[in-house]
């Protein structure tokens, strides 16, 4: 079963493997990212090897155990990569939308899901419905009554989107706070 994200203590995630490959100089074994972090060697191992058939990492393997080096650092955000080392993209479109938000300021859901909208990723409008209402919740927006979006530059907390997690809650990925739950409404 997959940790809620306000439950990861933050060495239990690929953006702690990943900043731990990215401040290591030279080589480091699967075994050094299983002690720096609280993550079991089968998920560092799985990220591992998403990040070498992707391109990121190089792997000796004429050492037992095998090593590996960074070789392409696409900087801060940890690659969303599978095991065979294509690109995640699932929640492509928060992450568009959220981006969104900041740059149009005062949005229509159907505008939100039409800017956000990109080759790659295409927004429904319902998503941006259910997003906006969330984050309407979360105090990130304020709605009017013509049904527009107002994005309150206060509530800009970082780069990553607010997440809407299964169990109705708002989670703010950058502040790692709740920033809205069902239970407290």
């Amino acid at each position: 079963m997959r940790k809620q994200m306000n439950k990861l203590n933050g060495y239990d995630s690929r953006e702690a493997m990943w900043e731990f490959i990215r401040q290591w100089a030279g080589k480091f074994t699967v075994r050094d990212i299983y002690l720096a972090t609280t993550l079991d060697a089968s998920s560092v191992r799985a990220y591992l090897r998403g990040l070498t058939n992707g391109g990121y990492l190089a792997e000796d393997t004429s050492t037992a155990p095998s090593s590996f080096t960074l070789v392409n650092d696409c900087g801060i955000d940890a690659p969303r990569v599978r095991k065979d080392g294509s690109r995640v993209t699932q929640g492509q479109g928060r992450i568009n939308m959220w981006r969104t938000m900041r740059t149009l300021k005062v949005f229509s859901s159907r505008d939100l899901a039409i800017h956000a909208s990109t080759h790659s990723c295409q927004v429904k409008e319902s998503s941006a419905v259910d997003y906006c209402k969330h984050l309407c919740r979360a105090g990130y927006l304020r709605k009017d009554r013509h049904g527009n979006y107002f994005f309150l530059p206060h509530m800009f907390t970082g780069p990553k989107p607010p997440m809407i997690q299964r169990v109705k809650r708002v989670w703010d990925q950058n502040l790692k706070k709740i920033m809205w739950s069902e239970d407290n409404d």
